[in-house]
């Protein structure tokens, strides 16, 4: 079962499809099935030392499917108008963060991993990292 649905625009919960056996479970997604954009970079999120956080930024144009493969994280949502804290901590569900978000992570468990599915490739120019800025611009594109 799903949390409530998220308030920022351009997120939503995604069911991780997957399977289990007597040998253990297997998660999986799937450009077209699953997800509504190739991926073009992966990266993970581990070894982050008690009381620190990540993330603090936007993107212009990516799209993110963020997973805690175990452990577990706060994930912070914000379209510019709507803000909200929800927590990752299930292999088997993950948030779809459209572009134009804020989002950070927050108050990690021990030994937690997140992943991260990209639609886009790195590039330095998709990312927002100043949150005044953020909320300048997104106003101005009038997504908020």
């Amino acid at each position: 079962m799903s949390p409530a649905a998220p308030t920022a625009a351009g997120c939503r919960w995604l069911a991780v499809r997957g399977a289990a056996d007597p040998r253990g479970r297997i998660n999986f997604v799937e450009t077209g099935a699953d997800l509504d954009f190739p991926v073009r970079r992966a990266f993970w999120i581990h070894g982050v030392p008690a009381g620190q956080n990540r993330g603090h930024h936007a993107h212009r144009e990516a799209r993110l499917l963020i997973v805690a493969l175990s452990g577990g994280a706060d994930l912070v949502l914000d379209d510019g108008r709507h803000r909200e804290t929800v927590r990752l901590d299930r292999p088997d569900l993950g948030m779809l963060v459209g572009a134009w978000v804020w989002h950070e992570l927050h108050d990690f468990a021990a030994d937690t991993v997140v992943l991260a599915l990209a639609s886009t490739g790195y590039a330095e120019s998709d990312y927002i990292r100043d949150y005044d800025t953020f909320l300048r611009d997104v106003r101005a594109k009038g997504t908020s």
